[in-house]
């Protein structure tokens, strides 16, 4: 028997929802509803409790940042082929969207890049059918202001499409087709532009285009050079990104023999380079070789100690930390090389020795808290918390305040021992001073310690789900953008508690911030879900509801697993609302195929269900793309016999005898299967077998043992017997217990 609110929520699959609503409430079920015994001593005022009844949680609306639901309409009325939105109100949405990410620090994932790349060709494409001496109504400023959200925020992603919106708005800050801008040329203005882009592009892979453009603006880099922005570096190091060896040193060689002087940033982007690769010769040539200035970055130093340790050449390294040392070295200086002698395997009774000894040129140099964390970074990176608790016993031996960015190395320290209670001490006292607001780069590790501590929380046998809200709460209100592992991690968890409304909350909040590429983790941890034989058929429809509301973009495969699955739990119904949703979809790719109503089909011929096969064929009629044949014809027979409904089965074996491509294997074995389930089926049976026997082709044995059940479910007793007897001559296969 179906529930009301199943055949409630077949009645309603027509509407498509356009923002969130409860799917807590749409489950099927297939339970009996009890009988409520009523005691008439105890008035029941069931129409005055529906009315007064508090009504359920509110789901809270998909959070976009501005702009950014204008242009996602812009694009979708244009896959349509429907009107767009007016030019002035893209225009305005384009502003909005630059400003808040300026504004917020939100980078620009992948999708927004690739949208805003379409958009401006939109509005070139625009200003081209416009009347001649049209100006683009996009202001330079605004160009300008996209550029540098490009260049300057912190991206999650670097992909082809952030390189191709870059060059995009170069090329039309550079054409002279905008308002805003001024008529004269600025040689200087143009000169700087020029670099700002040199800088994007190196950010997001484009760092071999960017070389170019150096060797072809030679003098302008000199230039540049001169007032302190090298852009050999950014492309050194773009370069050492993307594993471009040979063009990396060429570089290096070439700007060397052209007037422009290795510096320590240059030194730095090539040592690190070949260091991470454990290239031993190569990194100790250009580590060697000094640069102009004679004074090599700080950085440096802890990187050439790992880089030893790792290869085992601290012999070759240690010199040169004695040597620099003996320069008395401004403090910088001096807390890389306390970092890096803690990492060649001095200990810390050493380090503090040499403390003692620190001096620069104007004389004493004392520890103070950034040695401090210094000293912890070692820590951090040796793996050591017992070292770490000794270097704050240090600290409060020689008085010195910890800041923030120490209880960030606290947490990343003890998220690495698994000491959570003392991770949750550091987060507080992280909390407590916002290191970030002093130094933008404590922002960057503040998130990503905090996703950290939130997978963890994830990872726990038995979650503390009070704790896990908190956090989440408290980086929604410091605007941390959660991973999509961390969120699917999030999610998952939830579920499992049934904590449906904070799982749509959650996903308010962050799914529409990512890129497609990271709403794809989400979506597999929801899918794994879905299909985890452990998890109940409540909590995975529930999980689908979710998923469908959230994820229109949901791929085709997964929406056929989905399907799959919910036969293999026995759920027919579930599984044709899940076909139901897939055939109402705007976007015809994630339609049903020939083979998709094969396999549902088929499916029901396992787990019948009357109202699904209804619905389903009723599509399949309507549905003008798919050319029947065969195998949905055996497909539908199989259907409409598990429904008990063996005379409309064999009406498709009708279409079958009657098509060109004519009957198969599989389709005898349906018709014989009807025929076992229709009264007086076994005359037919005899006919269709006796035109088998006449077209003399083999008879596999599955075909056989369908022909006997088609014969037994007739009653015909000796006739089967004397079917069983012949089966070894015909089939060359004797009886067996299927048979």
């Amino acid at each position: 028997m179906r529930a009301n609110l199943a055949r409630h929520a077949r009645r309603v699959l027509i509407q498509q929802s356009r923002s969130p609503s409860c799917a807590l409430y749409s489950a099927p079920t297939r339970r009996r509803q009890l009988t409520r015994p009523i005691v008439h001593d105890v008035p029941y005022r069931t129409f005055f409790d529906g009315m007064f009844k508090k009504a359920p949680r509110e789901v809270r609306q998909p959070e976009f940042e501005p702009g950014w639901m204008k242009i996602m309409v812009w694009r979708s009325r244009m896959l349509d082929n429907l009107r767009p939105p007016p030019t002035d109100e893209l225009i305005h949405a384009w502003k909005a969207l630059f400003d808040a990410k300026l504004s917020s620090r939100v980078p620009l994932n992948a999708s927004q890049a690739l949208q805003c790349h379409r958009l401006l060709e939109y509005l070139l494409q625009q200003l081209s059918e416009s009347p001649a001496n049209t100006p683009l109504k996009l202001d330079h400023k605004d160009l300008v202001n996209a550029l540098t959200a490009l260049r300057t925020l912190r991206p999650r992603e670097r992909t082809p499409q952030h390189l191709d919106l870059a060059k995009s708005i170069y090329s039309l800050l550079t054409s002279g087709t905008l308002r805003g801008k001024k008529k004269k040329k600025d040689k200087g203005s143009d000169t700087v532009l020029w670099a700002q882009y040199i800088h994007t592009i190196c950010l997001y892979g484009g760092s071999k285009e960017a070389l170019k453009l150096l060797h072809a603006n030679w003098g302008d880099l000199l230039d540049l050079a001169k007032h302190g922005d090298n852009l050999a570096v950014p492309v050194a190091r773009g370069l050492a990104r993307e594993g471009h060896e040979q063009e990396l040193v060429a570089l290096v060689e070439h700007a060397e023999k052209n007037g422009l002087p290795f510096d320590k940033d240059t030194q730095m982007a090539i040592v690190s380079f070949f260091a991470k690769r454990d290239q031993v010769p190569e990194t100790k040539q250009w580590f060697t070789k000094l640069p102009a200035s004679g004074l090599r970055t700080a950085e440096v130093y802890p990187l050439i100690a790992t880089f030893a340790v790792r290869n085992n050449v601290q012999e070759w390294a240690v010199p040169h930390f004695l040597e620099l040392g003996d320069t008395k070295p401004e403090k910088p200086y001096w807390d890389s090389l306390l970092h890096a002698i803690l990492v060649m395997g001095k200990g810390l009774k050493q380090v503090e020795a040499m403390m003692s000894h620190m001096a620069d040129s104007a004389g004493p140099v004392n520890a103070d808290t950034t040695t401090i964390n210094g000293l912890l970074r070692a820590a951090v990176g040796l793996k050591d918390p017992m070292m770490a608790e000794d270097i704050l016993s240090l600290a409060a031996e020689k008085n010195l305040r910890l800041d923030g960015e120490t209880y960030l190395i606290q947490m990343g320290l003890r998220l690495e021992a698994g000491y959570l209670p003392g991770v949750q001490a550091a987060y507080k006292s992280v909390k407590k001073l916002e290191p970030w607001h002093s130094d933008p780069d404590r922002w960057w590790e503040y998130c990503q310690l905090l996703n950290r501590y939130l997978s963890v929380l994830c990872a726990q046998e038995k979650p503390d789900f009070n704790r896990l809200g908190e956090l989440v709460q408290l980086a929604e209100e410091d605007q941390v953008q959660l991973d999509p592992q961390t969120l699917a991690s999030l999610c998952v968890r939830f579920l499992e508690n049934e904590q449906h409304f904070d799982v749509m909350d959650i996903l308010s909040v962050h799914a529409f911030q990512f890129s497609a590429a990271e709403r794809e983790v989400v979506q597999e941890a929801f899918i794994k879900f879905c299909l985890n034989p452990e998890t109940s058929t409540s909590r995975a429809w529930t999980s689908y509801q979710v998923l469908r509301q959230f994820f229109q973009d949901l791929s085709f495969e997964h929406r056929v697993s989905l399907i799959d699955a919910f036969f293999d739990r026995k759920r027919s119904d579930m599984a044709s609302h899940v076909f139901g949703h897939m055939r109402q979809h705007r976007n015809s790719d994630y339609h049903p195929q020939l083979d998709t109503y094969i396999r549902f089909f088929e499916g029901l011929g396992q787990y019948p269900d009357t109202e699904a096969l209804e619905m389903v064929y009723n599509m399949l009629k309507m549905d003008t793309t798919v050319q029947p044949n065969t195998r949905l014809y055996t497909s539908l027979m199989l259907a409409h016999t598990a429904c008990d409904r063996p005379l409309q089965a064999l009406d498709f074996w009708t279409e079958i005898t009657s098509s060109r491509e004519g009957p198969t294997y599989a389709s005898l074995e349906a018709v014989f299967w009807a025929l076992e389930r229709r009264p007086g089926g076994s005359k037919v049976a005899q006919r269709v077998w006796k035109r088998i026997e006449n077209m003399d082709v083999d008879i596999p044995p599955a075909v056989y043992n369908a022909y006997i059940g088609a014969i037994a479910g007739n009653g015909e007793e000796q006739e089967v017997q004397n079917i069983i007897l012949r089966m070894g001559k015909i089939t060359g296969v004797e009886p067996e217990a299927m048979t």
